[in-house]
C-alpha cells in the first residue's frame, strides 16, 4: 500500500510552498489532476453513496432542512440514510478513519506532515478526523466558520465554494453559522468586531469537480451549493492553541504536587467562610507559581509533559 500523505494531498503544490504561502491562514484550491490520489478513488465505499451506506458500521448523521447546517442534525442507522438523503438532506459520515486503513493511515500522516501536536490519546489536542459529505442536487450550506482547518477532497459530482477571509475574529477557537440564535461565550469574548451575515459579491469562488482538493483556514468564512449530487471526503484537524499546549504542559507538572493535587473544597456552596477559605487557598497556590514561572523553561515544559 502506498503511503499517501501531505505531498500527495498538495500536488503539484509543494509542502514548502504551501507552508510558506498558505498554512495556516490562506486558503488554497488546487485543481485536478488524473490519476492523483487513486488509492483513495479506487476505495470501494467511494464507488457510490450506496456502497458507502453498506460499509457504514455507525450511525450516520441527517442535516435538517430547516437550518442548512451539518450540526442541525438527527443520527441514523445507515440503513434508513438513503430514504432521508433522497429527501434532500445531505448526509455526514463522520470518523471515516474509523473504516478503512487506507483513509486512517493518510489522515496519520497528514497530521505529522503538517506537525500538529496530539497530547496523547487521551487528551488529543488536535481530535485529527475524517468526515464524508454526501450533499443532494440544490442543498448546500450556509455560511459559517469552522474551529478546524479542512481539506476537501471532491469525490463525485460538483460542489460550490464560496469563502472569504475572517475580519471579525482572529484564530477562533468556536464555530460559528450565520442564523445561530446564540454566539458561543468564548468566542464572543474573541471577536473584535460584529460577524457578517452574508458575503461580498467579490468573494472567492471555486467549484470543486472530482479530483479538486480545496484547503479552508480556520476561522474562514464558506458556503457552499451543489447543482447535482456531491461526495467529498474531508481530512479535518483542531488547531491546538498555545493556550492549549501550556495548559496541557503546565498541568502535567502540577499534578506531580500534593498541593495542586488538593480537593478544591468549598469553591461552591452556602457557606461562604469555607468559600473564602478556598479562594485564599487558590490565591496561595496561584501566587506561589507566578513566583516560579520567571524559573520556568518551555522547553522544559514540553518535555517533561511530553509534548514533543
Amino acid at each position: 500500500m502506498k503511503k499517501l500523505g501531505l505531498a500527495d494531498l498538495l500536488a503539484p503544490v509543494t509542502v514548502p510552498e504551501f507552508f510558506s504561502s498558505n498554512w495556516p491562514v490562506e486558503p488554497l484550491f488546487i485543481p485536478a489532476t488524473p490519476g492523483k490520489l487513486q488509492e483513495i478513488f479506487d476505495l470501494a465505499q467511494m464507488q457510490s453513496l450506496e456502497q458507502l451506506v453498506a460499509a457504514r458500521q455507525r450511525k450516520v448523521r441527517a442535516c435538517l432542512p430547516d437550518f442548512d447546517d451539518e450540526y442541525s442534525s438527527i443520527h441514523l442507522d445507515p440503513q434508513d440514510a438513503l430514504k432521508v438523503y433522497r429527501n434532500n438532506m445531505t448526509l455526514v459520515f463522520d470518523a471515516m478513519q474509523t473504516q478503512d486503513p487506507t483513509i486512517a493511515n493518510t489522515l496519520k500522516n497528514i497530521r505529522e506532515d503538517l506537525g500538529l501536536v496530539t497530547g496523547g490519546e487521551e487528551n488529543n489536542l488536535c481530535k485529527a478526523r475524517s468526515i464524508a459529505y454526501a450533499t443532494p442536487a440544490g442543498c448546500g450550506t450556509r455560511l459559517h466558520f469552522d474551529a478546524n482547518a479542512n481539506f476537501v477532497i471532491q469525490i463525485k459530482g460538483t460542489k460550490t465554494w464560496r469563502l472569504a477571509p475572517n475580519e471579525s475574529v482572529d484564530f477562533p477557537t468556536e464555530r460559528f453559522t450565520t442564523g445561530s440564535e446564540e454566539m458561543p461565550a468564548a468566542l464572543e469574548t474573541q471577536c473584535h468586531a460584529p460577524l457578517i451575515d452574508m458575503l461580498d459579491e467579490d468573494s472567492m469562488e471555486v467549484v470543486m469537480k472530482p479530483g479538486c482538493v480545496l484547503f479552508v483556514p480556520r476561522g474562514y468564512w464558506h458556503e457552499t451549493t451543489t447543482e447535482e449530487e456531491s461526495l467529498s471526503l474531508n481530512f479535518t484537524f483542531s488547531q491546538p492553541t498555545w493556550a492549549d499546549v501550556f495548559t496541557k504542559s503546565i498541568q502535567e507538572i502540577l499534578l506531580r504536587s500534593p498541593e495542586w493535587r488538593e480537593l478544591a473544597d468549598g469553591l461552591e456552596g452556602t457557606d461562604e467562610s469555607r468559600k473564602e477559605a478556598a479562594i485564599s487557598r487558590f490565591e496561595f497556590l496561584v501566587q506561589s507559581l507566578a513566583a516560579d514561572l520567571p524559573e520556568i523553561s518551555g522547553r522544559v515544559l514540553l518535555k517533561e509533559s511530553r509534548l514533543v
